[in-house]
């Protein structure tokens, strides 16, 4: 029993020290794509450049969480299930297929990108004509060699995760934005738009190069076109609904972007800072958790540990919600002072800050959602099933474009951001429903714990936007203070309401504290 508790401490900290090494990272990279998003606001504003350019960025978007979020959960769980049985050398030898073979599949990505940007453009952007739609096809021809290099940077990572080498395999998405910045800033007068369009091709590049430097375990990539193996099959068996599920969110948000291109110039722009801010918030917490996560739920899955599995995914979910509904009621009830913060600048005007705020609003409603569907998802793929993860993914598309029509009409784009929310929340429940083949969570607890937490931030969000309104500051002043309100009211709240991962995470940090 004591071996046990010690294993179950040891996989903790191993998802603790990877968690803090993502999150680490994560900051950087959202402070990079904050940059990145900023700049771009002011040169570009809400215009038809950027609805074109923010079109192409959209089909980058859904593309490569495709590929890289499909290879990673078909290709990571049998590549650490071979180093669980300490079978480096034929990891590998899988990893050299993968790449081999992703790298013909993203050439051919390439080539038809090319040859058929027009169609491409028509099927995503229906609403684009004239100007903007010639400009949007010429930008996915110029931007189209970047995915040679994205899906083996995905391949690269996945190993790197594998091999607990997290800030490896993460440091990447900071170096992807960097040409981004410095193409806006040193030759958009002289290039226009189109220097972005190459910066994206020179940010795929480098998203691969800056890992490389890590794999120190002896690897060294060769072509490999041998790929009848058994393990190759079973990954390209469950490829196709990994890929469609792995890129379902990204799938909404070209539907929202798609229906946005109807509605007057900017609104494709709007969703699309709406949705970059809202991802901030999202991806700092969850995704962290979610990719230091997945690599040890394939190992218990692997040791056949699932009570370790089910308390483990009970906590992960519980401290989603101690962290991200607050965040959410936050965003929702902060959402102009946010966007003008951030964005609010050269020929981003006030225009531009209504329409980006009323998405970001109802974006944000949908982040626990978001992020507790990435987890629950994994353990379908850490026990091989792609099946349920592709059926729940279509129903998604199905619900999300039903609401689009519906709610489109009456709210116009900020219908197409509250659709999303409420079809991530409705396909979670779905999840959950069909989770129970796998594993058993204790819903009790997490019951309590969102009842709690919902009470908690209500009221100490509530409270800070009321005392907030009395100060006459500035935005930046403004948000401080509500934060800091917000943050002395959330947590003596949370401890009267004996929420038990409070109490958890405190423990954590005085160990940490008496240690050091």
């Amino acid at each position: 029993m004591e071996e046990k508790h010690k294993e179950h401490n040891h996989i903790g900290k191993r998802i603790f020290r990877g968690t803090l090494v993502i999150v680490f990272v994560s900051v950087l990279a959202k402070l990079a794509a904050f940059l990145s998003e900023a700049i771009n606001a002011a040169y570009l504003g809400t215009t038809y450049q950027s609805d074109a350019y923010y079109m192409v960025a959209s089909i980058q978007q859904v593309i490569y969480p495709m590929l890289s979020v499909g290879i990673w959960k078909v290709f990571l769980p049998i590549y650490k299930d071979k180093l669980t049985q300490n079978n480096q050398a034929s990891a590998d030898g899988l990893a050299n297929k993968m790449i081999t073979f992703f790298t013909m599949i993203s050439i051919a990505v390439v080539v038809l990108l090319i040859l058929f940007a027009s169609p491409v453009v028509s099927l995503v952007a229906p609403g684009f004509e004239g100007e903007t739609r010639s400009l949007c096809i010429e930008l996915v021809r110029i931007s189209a060699p970047m995915y040679i290099f994205i899906i083996a940077a995905a391949i690269y990572a996945s190993m790197l995760q594998c091999h607990n080498k997290f800030f490896g395999s993460q440091i990447r998405e900071v170096a992807t934005h960097i040409p981004v910045i410095l193409a806006a800033i040193l030759f958009y007068h002289r290039f226009g738009i189109r220097a972005m369009a190459v910066a994206l091709i020179v940010g795929g590049l480098l998203r691969l190069l800056v890992e490389l430097p890590f794999i120190d375990w002896g690897y060294r990539f060769r072509p490999d076109f041998n790929f009848k193996c058994p393990e190759f099959g079973v990954m390209l068996k469950r490829l196709p609904s990994a890929l469609l599920s792995g890129g379902v969110h990204q799938i909404n948000v070209l539907i929202d972007r798609a229906m946005a291109s109807m509605f007057p110039e900017g609104a494709v722009s709007g969703m699309n800072y709406g949705h970059r801010l809202t991802n901030v918030f999202n991806g700092l917490l969850s995704s962290a958790v979610a990719t230091a996560l997945f690599p040890q739920m394939v190992e218990l899955i692997s040791q056949k540990k699932l009570k370790e599995l089910e308390k483990l995914l009970t906590k992960i979910l519980s401290i989603f919600m101690l962290l991200m509904i607050p965040v959410s009621v936050a965003c929702m009830l902060f959402s102009q002072d946010l966007v003008r913060a951030v964005f609010e600048r050269g020929a981003f005007q006030e225009d531009s800050v209504a329409l980006t705020a009323g998405v970001f609003t109802f974006y944000s409603l949908g982040l626990l959602f978001y992020a507790s569907a990435t987890v629950v998802t994994n353990i379908f793929y850490g026990f091989g099933d792609t099946r349920t993860p592709l059926n729940i993914s279509l129903i998604n598309m199905v619900i999300n474009v039903a609401l689009n029509l519906s709610l489109a009409h009456f709210m116009g784009v900020n219908g197409l951001a509250l659709a999303t929310s409420l079809a991530a929340l409705i396909s979670l429940g779905i999840r959950f429903f069909f989770v129970r083949k796998h594993v058993e969570l204790e819903w009790k607890q997490l019951s309590l714990t969102f009842g709690k937490v919902m009470l908690a931030s209500a009221v100490s969000c509530a409270a800070a936007w009321a005392l907030v309104g009395l100060l006459h500051l500035n935005v930046y002043f403004r948000l401080i203070t509500a934060a800091t309100i917000g943050v002395g009211l959330y947590l003596p709240a949370v401890k009267l309401l004996r929420v038990r991962e409070v109490e958890d995470l405190m423990k954590l940090l005085r160990k940490k504290l008496k240690k050091n």
